[in-house]
């Protein structure tokens, strides 16, 4: 198993229409720039994580980390944290409802 973390990017129908298709394909190209074998990070889409209202939504596993309202100007700096050692970046952590980071963190520690 690796140990790289896992970079959600939500493609739900609020998080879409806002662009998350163009914020994961830029985040992607930043990561695999500097960890081209995905050694470290790995970038995806995850259907819908019910955070609608506070989009475009990214998360980090295992680190829990849940960022809100994400664009393509906050890149750098989470690949400044993704890669290089920085903190998490905060102005982005804090929007969606607990409950929701919850069961998010519930179905991404499901061995399933």
């Amino acid at each position: 198993m690796s140990d790289a973390k896992l970079v959600y990017v939500c493609e739900g129908g609020d998080c879409t229409e806002r662009g998350s298709g163009d914020v994961h394909d830029s985040l992607k190209e930043m990561v695999k720039a500097i960890d081209p074998d995905e050694a470290r990070v790995r970038v995806r889409r995850y259907p819908c994580f019910g955070a609608c209202e506070c989009g475009i939504n990214v998360t980090v596993w295992p680190d829990r980390l849940f960022y809100s309202r994400v664009g393509k100007a906050d890149l750098p700096e989470l690949v400044e944290n993704l890669l290089k050692g920085g903190c998490p970046v905060q102005r982005l952590r804090g929007q969606a409802k607990p409950d929701v980071e919850e069961m998010v963190w519930s179905l991404l520690d499901s061995p399933y």
